[in-house]
């Protein structure tokens, strides 16, 4: 019988884990520093030091754009790659200021990289000291291959990404090597291009350092028929490289997180491993979030399959990064992941806390929307804003950053829209549930249950299914009255349904302007 993981175990275990607001926190925004320093840092570029295209940068960009979400989602990882590219940069950039600016930042993610994997061992050998060596004698469960899939695919994008960029260059290099000398004089100067007179047309040249111009400038330009482009700053047809070595990382990363997951497995099949007994519940995404026995959450695995709640076996590595399997008498739940991190409390569902017996007088109005609660409203406002100003933001930039701007913009407006509008709507016979992508219909007749969790009103169907709204303007009881009113009136023979909805307007909306920022960019 294996030993229970109590929280007297769990506080000498976290006791050698790193603060998530060393990585998540410090790194990150060092990154945010260094990255914004980089990009508003000034270099001129004329004829005589010309700014020529570097192709290692842009395969290096990759690292660097995938570092703050690497960060988040898988530290060693991301701080891997904030040294490395740190690395590069001390190598290879002549500014001096960036060149400190991401040493310093690679040099602590180095740091803090050596001290997340000595706090594994750490967890690692206070988990061998209080575990069972324990033997799984199940049969292998079914693995997905849609990491392995996905990799596949990444792999065609990033080989396509390398021979757009080969095609580009070859055709970059014959006009470059056919072109003859022109002068040009320098007719407007914009934000990031500048316009040139030459003999026989007028061309636009999108431009690094737009304040190395100005107008009525003598600058050389090498022509060969419809084509030219500026000696000062070489045309840059490298972006290809930034998409290659970004899927081809994730295409690596993919396939090399399937690999361990299935070794982590036969680790656990051939040899007797260490194990303990925890306490694992699902969250509302249906993770694994693992608790000692009596019932502290401490970190969270997404497995294959549902499972109920209940004690089970957590076999193989059990530290922050480490593989565990876990093991029911009848079934084993083999990770997708990693152990991360969680702390916060789940909701009790066997706790369903007050039912709501109140019966309004009266109905208002219907349909009657739910008023969201006024914090949610002013961050709905300020996400919007920050869409909006990122946005704009793109529109004005070029290469890789132009797409992290446009993500976090698009994330940026779907999280506004969706918490600044009610999250239901009230009807005679049904409440239209919003979820991020649907629109639930769910009939009053077949509501079980109307309670209270916390701010929340939560309903409960008869088929089991469980609706709980966002906090709202309005108090949770009297939207409990006006629910019960409803319920007490609503026919019968009505039935749960669901279609498109949501914020999916939104991400089509947002999905054009992006397309249109790319277009134009």
């Amino acid at each position: 019988m294996s030993r229970p993981f109590t929280t007297e175990d769990l506080r000498r275990w976290e006791a050698h884990a790193v603060p998530a607001w060393v990585y998540k926190g410090v790194l990150v925004v060092g990154w945010a520093v260094a990255f914004g320093y980089s990009i508003t840092t000034t270099t001129g570029c004329t004829s005589a030091t010309p700014c020529y295209p570097d192709p290692w940068l842009s395969v290096f960009a990759a690292a660097l754009l995938a570092t703050p979400f690497l960060l988040w989602r898988e530290p060693v990882v991301g701080c891997a790659l904030g040294a490395g590219f740190g690395l590069a940069e001390v190598l290879s950039e002549s500014h001096e200021g960036i060149r400190l600016a991401f040493g310093l930042h690679g040099l602590a993610c180095a740091l803090v990289a050596l001290w997340l994997v000595e706090a594994r061992r750490e967890q690692h050998r206070v988990f061998g000291r209080i575990s069972t060596p324990t033997v799984v004698p199940h049969a292998a469960p079914v693995r997905f291959t849609g990491r392995t899939v996905a990799a596949l695919l990444m792999l065609v994008v990033g080989g396509l990404a390398l021979v757009k960029y080969v095609v580009d260059s070859s055709d970059l290099a014959e006009h470059a090597a056919a072109a003859v000398p022109v002068s040009a004089t320098v007719v407007a100067v914009g934000d990031l291009d500048v316009t040139v007179e030459l003999p026989s047309s007028r061309q636009t040249f999108a431009v690094l350092a737009p304040e190395s111009y100005s107008v009525g400038m003598s600058v050389p330009v090498l022509v060969d028929g419809s084509w030219a482009e500026l000696v000062a700053e070489p045309e840059d047809v490298t972006f290809p490289l930034t998409v290659m070595s970004l899927t081809l990382g994730m295409a690596v990363f993919l396939r090399m997180r399937d690999v361990a997951g299935r070794r982590a497995w036969q680790r656990v099949r051939s040899t007797p491993s260490a194990s303990v007994e925890v306490l694992v519940r699902a969250d509302p995404r249906g993770r694994a979030v693992l608790h000692t026995v009596d019932g502290t959450p401490f970190g969270s695995i997404p497995v294959t399959g549902a499972f109920d709640d209940d004690r089970m076996l957590a076999v193989g590595d059990l530290s922050y990064g480490g593989w565990v399997v876990l093991v029911t008498a009848d079934r084993v739940l083999l990770p997708n992941r990693p152990l991360r991190p969680f702390h916060r409390v789940l909701p009790r569902f066997d706790d369903p806390g007050e039912e709501l017996l109140g019966v309004a007088l009266e109905t208002p109005p219907l349909p009657f929307p739910v008023p969201p609660h006024r914090r949610d409203v002013v961050a709905g406002r300020w996400l919007f804003a920050a869409a909006v100003f990122l946005t704009a933001g793109a529109a004005t930039l070029n290469g890789p950053v132009v797409l992290t701007a446009l993500w976090t913009a698009g994330t940026c407006a779907v999280a506004g829209w969706v918490r600044g509008r009610p999250s239901a709507v009230f009807h005679q016979h049904h409440a239209a549930v919003r979820s991020w992508l649907r629109t639930y219909h769910v009939p009053w007749s077949e509501v079980t249950s109307i309670r209270r969790d916390g701010d929340r009103l939560v309903l409960e169907l008869d088929s089991g299914a469980r609706f709980t709204l966002a906090p709202s303007g309005r108090p949770v009881a009297e939207l409990g009255a006006i629910a019960r009113r409803l319920h007490d009136t609503a026919p019968h023979g009505d039935e749960l349904t669901s279609r498109f909805g949501g914020a999916l307007p939104v991400v089509a909306i947002f999905a054009l302007v992006a397309g249109a920022v790319l277009w134009f960019t």
